[in-house]
């Protein structure tokens, strides 16, 4: 078994469409194709359960663009659209205006996940009848049927037992098979749709693969494998032909976009390699992610994130910050489902760094404020540079204003005021 998985860009429109299918064409069976939401979906589907959750008037003209977007797409892909095609799409926007058209409860991150997966069902049911009307016949499967999880809505936790029975009975070795299923979707116990974080489409392929025991797993990006840095802010990069496991880990854990942070590690119990290639040339190599020592070639790697805030701590009391200032610092950050981006404490205070958009950021605050005075940087950049060299510092602090530095033997992390 082969396990591809193309991201929304490689799906945006029909032509992109049509140029995966002669991708998933060219590949020898069996192979299972996880796919995601088309285009910037995602985030359209964010804004609409963001406007339902809190009444908007506006969510029925996000659905309604959501209906368009994907009506157009189909309208483009075939020249005559199926029947059968018609009544899917049809059903599920149906089923997702009948969600929207009913109270909220005031569990946020359960209607979150009850809405945000039917961008991945669309696609897919897309794709699976293009490509049987090219004559690729193919399974369309509800990657929900096999995907048990708990009910940590927004990030659920996969039940791994469970998941790997009903998998290996929906996925068969069939030697002509060729399945095509949803990224970042699964089921709670009562049957609730689920989803694995963002992104998490990456980290399903890797979860199927473990599963069925793949041979290999390839990721379809738009760049021609993982470049030491991100074209978006660097204007000279280099790609990086073989990332060792543990290193790719370190990678996605500090933002890196190309991968999913969950994404290695089922890989990796497994040796399972991992191809991060081209949909655009399909015929470039590429990144493998597999065993090994160090990168090759081995350089210096920048990861950029934007839109940071920086909290500052300390305590009214005008005492130490103690481990039970921490117990409660921590405790909040996770009743708030905040990722702290890096942490940093002194004797009489404690800063850490999170995403400034953040949703209960501002509730995080308000509670801290109880027992800190608290001070807010935003408007910033973490830039972390793995495999650092003295060059490659000296021109961060050239080009940069430096708030907080951090640094270990191979990994320097600077917290900037954005250019």
């Amino acid at each position: 078994m082969i396990i591809y998985k193309f991201g929304g860009a490689s799906v945006k429109n029909a032509t992109a469409i049509k140029n995966i299918c002669q991708i998933i064409g060219k590949v020898k069976r069996p192979l299972t194709v996880v796919i995601s939401a088309i285009g910037t979906t995602t985030n359209l589907l964010e804004e609409l359960v963001d406007a339902y959750f809190s009444g908007d008037t506006k969510t029925l003209e996000l659905f309604d663009l959501l209906k368009r977007n994907h009506t157009s797409v189909i309208e483009d892909l075939f020249e005559e659209i199926p029947t059968s095609l018609n009544s899917e799409i049809n059903a599920l926007f149906i089923e997702l205006k009948t969600k929207i058209s009913k109270p909220s409860s005031d569990q946020f991150n359960f209607e979150y996940d009850q809405v945000i997966g039917f961008g991945e069902l669309l696609s897919t049911k897309i794709v699976s009848a293009y490509l049987n009307s090219i004559e690729q016949s193919n399974k369309w499967i509800d990657v929900r049927t096999c995907l048990d999880s708990d009910d940590n809505y927004v990030d659920a936790n996969i039940l791994w037992d469970s998941s790997k029975e009903k998998a290996n009975a929906v996925f068969s070795d069939n030697p002509t098979a060729l399945y095509i299923t949803q990224g970042f979707i699964a089921r709670d116990p009562e049957g609730n749709t689920t989803s694995l974080g963002r992104e998490g489409s990456d980290y399903t392929a890797a979860i199927l693969a473990h599963l069925l025991g793949a041979d290999k797993m390839i990721i379809w990006k738009d760049v021609l494998g993982i470049l030491n840095a991100d074209p978006d802010y660097f204007e000279e990069t280099t790609k990086i032909d073989l990332i060792p496991y543990h290193e790719a880990i370190e990678l996605s854990y500090y933002g890196a976009r190309v991968i999913h942070p969950k994404t290695i590690k089922p890989l990796q119990a497994k040796k399972i390699p991992l191809w991060v290639k081209s949909f655009i040339d399909p015929s470039q190599k590429g990144t493998l992610i597999t065993k090994g020592d160090q990168p090759q070639p081995l350089l210096p790697n920048y990861i950029v994130k934007k839109r940071q805030m920086l909290v500052t701590l300390k305590p009214l009391n005008f005492s130490f910050i103690g481990e039970k200032d921490l117990v409660f610092i921590f405790t909040l950050v996770t009743k708030y489902r905040i990722k702290l981006n890096f942490t940093q404490n002194t004797a009489v205070s404690f800063a850490f760094c999170a995403n400034s958009s953040a949703r209960d950021m501002q509730s995080l605050v308000e509670e801290l404020e109880q027992k800190y005075d608290v001070e807010l940087s935003d408007d910033l950049e973490l830039i972390t540079v793995r495999h650092y060299t003295p060059a490659t510092i000296e021109e961060i602090q050239l080009k940069h204003h430096v708030l907080v530095e951090q640094k270990n033997s191979n990994t320097a992390i600077y917290l900037t005021v954005a250019n």
